[in-house]
């Protein structure tokens, strides 16, 4: 039974991959778009980093939701935005963040990481992995795939799965060039909605975490070792947090944190 479910899952999976790669996608290249900001591609291509975007994961849903992180992104951005980088999104579901980035800063070399087949854009600046970050063999898999190459910005706006949350930061922030940024949306999200803490009380919540790392002060983690935290400690020189807008009157839910290496 177990070697059908796994021959069941490969056939499934190829059969996906095959459907994504014949699939047709919008150029961006040649895709001229007028705008102001950040904040105004982000709207314009649907990404809930903007402010005023219908909820993209929801198909019956007229909803108007956005974090409103345009602002912020721009702050630390617009010094790169006309540089040869290389920036890397986890979670990009259709692709709507990646292709606001890919216009904002057109020599920049994107890269893209999701779980699903949904990206709907390509460019010959934007580089997409089908990589279930939760699976050492797909995150060896896309090192291996990326060679040697290094990143000037990671952004985590993937499950928010607290413990996806602490791995991804063990994990990639080794990707990370000197002087880059590593930036996770949503770290409190485990503590507003519970479901997504997944750590059984073996984790602490992230911005506890990210106290800890401000302060170099060694913290309880079955996830992040001694050594792990140690280079955090040392390999992290500015950490800046921010409040998002508040989406549809309720708690505000949009935060958002840079970590400078």
């Amino acid at each position: 039974m177990g070697q059908f479910l796994i021959m069941k899952n490969k056939i499934s999976w190829y059969y996906k991959k095959i459907r994504f790669i014949l699939k047709r996608k919008i150029n961006l290249d040649k895709k001229i778009i007028k705008y102001n900001s950040l904040n105004d591609l982000f709207n314009y291509f649907g990404s809930d980093k903007g402010t005023s975007v219908i909820n993209p994961y929801s198909k019956n849903s007229n909803q108007i939701i956005g974090h409103g992180f345009g602002e912020f992104y721009e702050k630390y951005l617009e010094k790169v935005k006309n540089k040869k980088i290389n920036l890397l999104e986890i979670g990009i579901w259709e692709g709507s963040s990646i292709a606001a980035f890919n216009k904002f800063m057109p020599d920049a070399n994107i890269f893209g990481i999701d779980r699903n087949f949904k990206l709907k854009y390509k460019s010959k600046k934007i580089f997409f992995f089908n990589c279930n970050t939760e699976k050492y063999n797909d995150l060896n898999n896309f090192k291996k795939k990326i060679s040697k190459s290094k990143f000037n910005i990671i952004i985590d706006d993937g499950s928010h799965l607290l413990k996806d949350i602490i791995s991804n930061l063990k994990f990639f922030y080794n990707l990370l060039e000197v002087d880059g940024y590593y930036i996770i949306e949503d770290f409190n999200h485990p503590e507003y909605y519970k479901y997504l803490n997944n750590s059984n009380g073996d984790e602490l919540l992230f911005r506890e975490i990210i106290n800890n790392i401000k302060n170099k002060t060694f913290f309880k983690s079955k996830i992040l070792n001694k050594f792990d935290q140690k280079y955090l400690f040392e390999n992290i020189k500015d950490v800046n947090i921010f409040k998002g807008k508040m989406i549809d009157n309720k708690e505000n839910v949009s935060d958002i944190v840079f970590f400078r290496k």
